[in-house]
């Protein structure tokens, strides 16, 4: 150590004797820089500081070292990972040692309902729901910053032990920030009164604000359900301190001159933030290529707003006007008369100017059923970078070594080296160039990232399919090659 470094250390330490901090006596530059940043985003200052001093006095000095003990040594470690999983981005790294920061987790792969925008079909799988004692096994929850009980290909709420699991969660890790995606026709009032004042965050996928609308884009859906469920939904969380309640809608040109019903019917029970969305077309012909009785269920790509756009901006503009009149916040896509000024990040176009670097391969993690694979397997975003092929055993997945192997998987790896810089991979270029709501966009082929990366290409992305196959419920379903 430099003279000059020794002196500058001697002042800082100082410093914290003389400003009194609860970190008084942390012998390292380091371990009073971290004391201060993770107490300033709330971690428990009586638990910190002695982990820090012991390892100290183990000899860890430099914040890497101290972060990635702090690991073990702190029993609350959440925010120490979140900070580990930074830095590492920071520096690159491709084999971690954080855990992932944000989970999402589908707790069942049933669905109640058939969506005709969703990009999935539902019937691929044999019904499965996650069991209370594999959630008590899982090892890892105490690093995770955000849960969502949702990774978006099922409904979380069909689990007939929800409330047992959601309940047992919340007490043993109160640290979770807990969100949960439904579509309304399952959430009755057992669960929503489970979910008061514990879920943090509640999004709920309405769609429809009238029967007529409703049962024309949902199938084996119930009006009388989901209208019912939602009125509950209003009168159960009234005074509550949380969740804070989304509510989202897909806009088509059938349907755009009913928007301003919807934001007001999402108003009207308890939305605090209302969201709009562009019909998703390029990933369904991708799913479904092929397949002539899944794609006549969807709407056609000509419903896309994408083909209608003076009349959508108008609208757009009235919403924004009317939710302002509310007193409701909302988010509507881009005007098609900013295209020249919005940027493309995440495969979306978007107003503000995206971050130089995306951080998901450090921080975001996805368990789910795949829908190319039919097997568990995992992702690090829902945009582009896709059925990975990166597929996980549930009761191995529960234990931290058994997590870690899964995140530190060579597909994940190479995500990582090749996600940000100059010589980035095709898949993630394109999420920076591609609307992947634009109808005219040509869906990236997941063989492309595998190629690059010079890993063996997952059987279920070969390039070439074999013919349809009849499942056994009777609906048309891809046969990937195996060749």
């Amino acid at each position: 150590m430099t003279s000059l470094t020794a002196l500058r250390s001697v002042v800082q330490r100082a410093r914290r004797r003389l400003s009194g901090t609860p970190w008084d006596g942390l012998r390292t530059e380091a371990g009073g820089e971290l004391a201060a940043a993770l107490c300033g985003a709330g971690d428990d200052a009586g638990l910190l500081v002695p982990a820090l001093r012991e390892l100290e006095d183990r000899g860890a000095s430099d914040r890497h070292g101290l972060l990635s003990g702090l690991l073990r040594a702190h029993p609350r470690p959440h925010h120490a990972n979140r900070l580990l999983a930074e830095d590492e981005m920071a520096r690159r790294a491709t084999e971690l040692v954080s855990f992932p920061v944000n989970v999402w987790m589908d707790l069942s792969n049933v669905c109640t309902v058939q969506c005709r925008f969703c990009k999935y079909v539902h019937k691929h799988h044999v019904p499965e729901h996650l069991s209370l004692d594999h959630i008590q096994s899982i090892e890892w929850l105490k690093y995770v910053s955000l849960l969502n009980l949702s990774a978006g290909t099922a409904e979380s709420i069909a689990n007939p032990r929800f409330v047992e699991i959601f309940e047992w969660m919340r007490a043993a890790h109160p640290h979770l920030h807990m969100t949960l995606l439904s579509n309304g026709k399952t959430l009755d009032e057992k669960i929503l009164r489970s979910l008061r004042d514990k879920l943090d965050a509640l999004h709920v996928s309405m769609n429809a604000g009238n029967p007529e609308d409703y049962e024309r884009v949902i199938k084996d859906g119930s009006w009388e359900r989901f209208s019912r469920n939602v009125a509950a939904m209003k009168q159960i969380f009234a005074g509550s301190a949380r969740p804070k309640v989304t509510a989202s809608f897909v806009l088509m040109r059938w349907n755009l001159d009913r928007a301003l019903q919807y934001l007001e019917f999402a108003h009207e029970h308890g939305a605090h933030l209302v969201l709009f969305h562009h019909y998703y077309t390029p990933y369904i012909r991708d799913l479904h290529q092929g397949s002539t009785a899944v794609l006549a269920e969807k709407f056609p790509r000509e419903e896309s707003l994408y083909y209608d756009r003076e009349r959508a901006d108008a609208m757009f503009d009235r919403i924004e006007e009317r939710a302002r009149s509310l007193g409701v916040e909302v988010s509507v896509p881009p005007r098609f008369r900013e295209l020249a000024s919005s940027r493309i990040y995440f495969g979306v176009r978007a107003a503000d100017e995206p971050p130089a670097d995306c951080a998901y391969p450090w921080t975001n993690l996805y368990l789910l059923w795949g829908f190319k694979s039919r097997r568990e397997e995992v992702t690090i975003c829902c945009g582009l970078a896709s059925d990975l092929g990166v597929f996980f055993d549930r009761d191995e997945i529960a234990s931290e070594n058994g997590l870690r192997a899964v995140w530190n998987a060579p597909t994940l790896q190479a995500y990582r080296r090749t996600v940000n810089g100059k010589a980035v991979n095709p898949i993630c270029a394109k999420c920076r160039t591609i609307d992947r709501f634009d109808p005219e966009a040509e869906y990236p082929h997941q063989a492309e990232f595998f190629e690059y990366a010079g890993l063996p290409t997952p059987a279920h992305h070969a390039r070439r399919t074999l013919p349809l196959a009849e499942s056994a419920e009777g609906s048309l379903l891809e046969r990937p090659s195996t060749q």
